[in-house]
């Protein structure tokens, strides 16, 4: 079933308004995109409440403004984000933009993304990590800081955004072309597999990783959590929310800790 969405322009800057859509796994991303839109005045959009039940179509217009907001998986944007940004159709004059959340470093993912969504400005924004297969949470000083200084971060931005400038400020780290065009393809096609999640004895079934699940990727069977390999974006957010830490992938999880975002 498919949808469409229309970002209205104005004739004036009081007149124009955008939309900023987002996808978020633990809520750094969430946060970012729900902060920018307070600061321009703009409005939030959940990528994965728009997919949910089928294709969709935005477009853009002119003296229009829409960014799109996510977090980088293995230097690039997720599959959902990829797919999403395909979709968006835009006029001459009509602003775009894109705003990366990541653990240290971007990559090539906006010059990625840039191929079939046009940026007039692109940013990074350095977050808490919470890809905890490959790697155990910042301490907590350390998540401290960096949203700390995301939030300091967030006013120049928004403020760029509000200028509608041309401005690429992203901090794409070391090997970013080769991360990005190698390391990048391999994740989307080999590292998004489902197997490896269990819950142990402590699951009691309370089902918020089903209902929590941006994909609708987990389904509650006999009262347990089912995970499907179709639609798993790898957003780590059921294993990262479990209150009672029940979720595990593979045996890397099982010393390690658990984020997600909460208000500073």
């Amino acid at each position: 079933m498919a949808e469409s969405f229309e970002v209205a322009s104005g004739s004036s800057s009081e007149e124009r308004h955008g939309m900023i859509y987002y996808f978020s796994g633990t809520g750094n991303s969430r946060w970012i995109a729900e902060e920018l839109a307070k600061r321009t005045s703009d409005r939030a959009q959940n990528i994965a409440d728009l997919v949910r039940d089928g294709s969709t179509a935005v477009y853009a217009g002119t003296g229009s403004s829409i960014g799109v907001v996510f977090p980088v998986y293995a230097w690039g944007a997720p599959g959902i984000v990829e797919r999403f940004c395909r979709s968006i159709k835009t006029e001459n004059g009509a602003y775009t933009y894109a705003v990366c959340t990541c653990g240290d470093e971007a990559g090539c993912a906006m010059l990625r993304l840039k191929r079939f969504f046009p940026l007039d400005g692109a940013w990074s924004f350095v977050m808490p990590n919470n890809y905890i297969p490959g790697f155990d949470v910042d301490d907590p000083e350390l998540e401290r800081r960096k949203i700390s200084a995301a939030g300091e971060r967030l006013a120049h931005v928004s403020e760029s955004i509000r200028q509608r400038k041309r401005e690429y400020d992203v901090h794409e780290g070391s090997a970013a072309g080769i991360k990005t065009a190698v390391v990048h393809p391999l994740f989307q096609a080999f590292a998004r597999g489902t197997k490896p999640f269990y819950t142990t004895a402590a699951c009691n079934g309370c089902t918020i990783c089903a209902n929590e699940c941006p994909t609708g990727t987990i389904k509650m069977r006999e009262g347990k959590p089912v995970w499907e390999y179709s639609r798993c974006e790898q957003c780590m957010r059921c294993i990262n929310l479990c209150p009672r830490t029940a979720i595990q992938y593979g045996k890397a999880t099982i010393r390690r800790g658990r984020y997600h975002f909460t208000q500073p």
